[in-house]
């Protein structure tokens, strides 16, 4: 999606905040995603990564679909959860697409029933997503990306990597962005766990 249309889409609020075009970073991150292949991409974990992402997000479900989320996002901690999501009203404010919580912090019945009434885009720490996935509180059937960043931190906890590979087995034909701020001993391994074929690349 160009960005004269996105930001038509949002009702012009990319402009009104100051953003006029995609960064270099951020044109080669949805030509990335794109292509539908699983990635590992090593770029650092900063702002113009994290908008670039909910712009792709936002372009997987530029519309509501009631009970269907399609965008399943892992991070590394209910505090970066909902930094993220804070960014979304911020970018998203003036759009219908809603993003519902899933972290340690919040209860997870008044979780699980936000995203029950509706949610296009889910983000939290593995933990809490596996524990809603268990009890059926996310619908996968139409899920078209799993995004997973800070995955250096989250692949050296084997009980994290067992809750995203958990929810990973149910989507095999879900695009699945993965991405590091830098290389570990355990990631490669994280990466074939949950991706039966990925490419590599950085930003």
């Amino acid at each position: 999606m160009k960005f004269k249309e996105l930001n038509t889409q949002l009702k012009n609020t990319l402009v009104e905040l100051g953003i006029e075009k995609y960064t270099e970073k951020q044109e080669k991150l949805i030509k990335l995603a794109k292509q539908g292949k699983n990635q590992l991409v090593y770029a650092s974990t900063d702002q113009e990564l994290i908008d670039g992402l909910l712009f792709i997000s936002f372009m997987r479900a530029p519309e509501m679909l009631e009970g269907s989320p399609r965008v399943l996002w892992f991070t590394s901690s209910p505090e970066n959860a909902r930094e993220r999501v804070k960014s979304f009203h911020r970018l998203m404010k003036r759009s219908d697409v809603t993003i519902e919580l899933a972290d340690d912090k919040g209860k997870i019945i008044e979780q699980r029933n936000a995203i029950f009434d509706g949610a296009e885009i889910i983000i939290g720490n593995p933990k809490r997503l596996l524990e809603l996935y268990n009890q059926n509180g996310i619908h996968i059937n139409q899920l078209s990306l799993v995004i997973i960043d800070s995955v250096e931190i989250l692949c050296k906890n084997p009980l994290v990597l067992q809750a995203i590979r958990r929810i990973s087995e149910s989507l095999p034909k879900c695009q699945k962005l993965i991405f590091s701020a830098g290389k570990h001993t355990r990631l490669e391994s994280f990466c074939e766990d949950i991706c039966t074929f990925y490419e590599t690349s950085e930003l």
